[in-house]
């Protein structure tokens, strides 16, 4: 235990902003396909060694590799549905649930044949923190931070102001209506995985570039992603992103009363707390 120090909300608006963003990939799949997708960790894992791979073998820079790997993700992702959970979809959502399990467990297994098991770093300059009343910034964790708004903010937009993305949300209320109505669901399915692999890929990418890269890396960060989905109201893309900031900024700070090594726990005793009072999320969303 340590004494309080204001350099854990910096830490918590870094680890939130990560959070934040894999869940709201994770809610939008789940508000069109009904399904908790546990692959969602190794897509952006898959997305960061993409772009280590393009950083570190291929030479470029991490920005411009970064951007290749977002782009390729999305049309992964709808490989991997058509591939794989397209032929589930009329199936219940325990069976997706667990083909979910073994396409997380086949990517995992990709990156470690691919990359190694051991841990990677993008090839960026070792910087030395600055320091800003009394907190240390690294210029990564201010991209993160950044980059992170930026694209809750797009994506809000596109749901918000585009035909997409009402559409996305009319079926996310309810998927039969919607068809009724007209909304072609397929169509949506493909651009739900585009965007979802496009987050990911983000996401992952950030990650990496706040710690390093494991094979792993993915599925160690989906308790806290699962905590900010539930805790938001499954399918409520803004609960998911308040839940994940205020995650990450209790998981940063939980070393004030509790050992560092404890901070992963944090996540989960806040789903079960999340599941225990709030139910519904903190919107009042259905949790389905």
């Amino acid at each position: 235990m340590v004494g309080f120090d204001p350099q854990f909300v910096w830490f918590g608006l870094v680890t939130g902003s990560l959070i934040a963003l894999g869940a709201l990939g994770l809610t939008l799949i789940f508000g069109i396909l009904d399904f908790i997708n546990i692959a969602y960790g190794e897509y952006m894992a898959l997305g960061a060694f993409i772009a280590f791979g393009l950083n570190t073998e291929v030479g470029l820079p991490v920005v411009v590799s970064g951007a290749i790997a977002v782009v390729a993700m999305g049309p992964i992702a709808i490989a991997l549905d058509k591939a794989v959970f397209q032929h589930f979809r009329n199936r219940s959502a325990i069976v997706l649930l667990v083909v979910s399990i073994g396409v997380s467990f086949v990517l995992r297994n990709v990156i470690r044949v691919v990359w190694g098991s051991g841990s990677k770093r993008f090839d960026v300059p070792i910087e030395e923190a600055p320091t800003y009343f009394g907190i240390q910034i690294l210029a990564d964790q201010v991209a993160i931070v950044v980059l992170s708004l930026l694209v809750l903010g797009l994506t809000f937009g596109l749901l918000r102001k585009t035909d997409i993305g009402v559409a996305m949300r009319a079926a996310s209320d309810d998927t039969d209506l919607a068809r009724i109505r007209g909304v072609d669901t397929e169509r949506l399915v493909l651009y739900v995985w585009l965007v979802g692999g496009f987050i990911a890929a983000i996401a992952g990418v950030m990650l990496g570039l706040d710690s390093q890269l494991r094979p792993t890396m993915g599925f160690l960060t989906l308790i806290p992603i699962f905590a900010a989905v539930i805790l938001g109201g499954i399918g409520d893309p803004v609960g998911a992103v308040v839940g994940g900031y205020a995650i990450g900024l209790l998981q940063e700070m939980s070393v004030v009363v509790i050992p560092a090594e404890y901070k992963p726990l944090v996540g989960l005793a806040l789903l079960v707390v999340g599941l225990l009072t709030r139910p519904d999320g903190l919107f009042g969303e259905a949790t389905r």
